[in-house]
């Protein structure tokens, strides 16, 4: 299967699959499972896919716990975080890559670069990329900047046929800062809690189950 016809697929989750080249907006609350959701959504679907985290809201380390927790297999070849905490450290033996600040965007997208490229270089033919998740940004640097990262970050992934995922709770920027940085994603995988029961819409995309859909979370 050439990078041209590549599909993600989401196993366990009622997503269907989608081409390379998708960029996808996950909303949801922060406490209500969307870090798990779209984490899920960044398992990898076979050897040759890699995985590539910018995470914020927790340090490099943890987003790896995490993600292995769920699954995920940790070949270092293939999977790395840029670690945009303030208290991250670099950590080459688990392929991290540290910036000190959400507010530095530029060092996060020369780091997102560099390690894009070395797993790229490593085998990965298909890699996905997560934004976990983005309202530090918001909340650190100038709204004209986390535009335009989001903006460069989506392009590139479209370019190189990747599968982008960028978590957000919409509690947490005002509705003219989401509807802004919607804008830079090809749909949307909405997460929401009723009755004791999470379930999930997917908008914009083709081919996608219709409504609500139930979902199994762990996050309690």
């Amino acid at each position: 299967m050439s990078v041209q016809e590549s599909i993600y697929t989401f196993d366990g989750l009622p997503i269907a699959g989608v081409e390379g080249g998708t960029n996808i907006l996950v909303t949801g609350p922060a406490l209500g499972g969307i870090r798990e959701l779209a984490m899920r959504m960044l398992l990898r679907g076979h050897p040759r896919e890699g995985a590539l985290f910018i995470a914020a809201d927790v340090d490099g380390r943890q987003a790896l716990t995490d993600y292995e927790s769920l699954g995920g297999d940790l070949d270092f070849a293939r999977v790395g975080v840029v670690d945009c905490t303030e208290n991250g450290a670099d950590d080459e033996e688990h392929n991290v890559h540290a910036v000190g600040s959400p507010a530095d965007l530029t060092g996060a997208g020369i780091e997102f670069s560099s390690l894009y490229e070395r797993i790229h270089a490593n085998g990965a033919a298909q890699v996905r990329i997560g934004v976990y998740t983005l309202s530090p940004f918001v909340v650190y640097a100038p709204a004209k900047s986390v535009f335009r990262f989001v903006h460069t970050l989506t392009g590139r992934i479209r370019t190189a046929d990747g599968l982008g995922v960028c978590a957000i709770d919409p509690d947490a920027v005002d509705d003219q800062t989401l509807s802004s940085v919607a804008q830079a994603f090809d749909g949307k995988v909405e997460l929401r809690e009723a009755d004791g029961q999470r379930a999930v819409r997917v908008r914009g995309l083709p081919d996608q189950p219709d409504g609500w859909q139930p979902v199994e979370l762990d996050t309690a």
